[in-house]
């Protein structure tokens, strides 16, 4: 299994939620209004000076799942463009 974390502006929460029906991913879990700044974005603090927020979204998934989901996210790079969205991927050893 791999665990995947995609950080992403919430503007396209939609478009993440048809990825995920998309794929069939249906476990995961949500962190919203998250701050940050990438390294090709400009900052998103939620306020006037620094407007926008992301979200977060960790799903563990299937070896099988893991092609598609990240296929989705490039898709959607490529559409939205490389700042609103990006998938980051590591081995998960265990579930408990």
């Amino acid at each position: 299994m791999k665990m995947i974390m995609i950080a992403y502006n919430s503007a396209i929460d939609e478009e993440v939620n048809e990825a995920f029906a998309k794929c069939g991913i249906q476990g995961y879990t949500k962190w919203t209004r998250v701050f940050g700044k990438g390294t090709i974005s400009g900052p998103h603090m939620g306020t006037d000076i620094w407007p926008g927020e992301n979200a977060v979204i960790f799903t563990a998934i299937e070896n099988e799942k893991l092609e598609d989901l990240l296929n989705s996210i490039k898709d959607l790079r490529a559409k939205l463009g490389k700042a609103g969205v990006k998938a980051f991927v590591w081995n998960l050893e265990e579930i408990t």
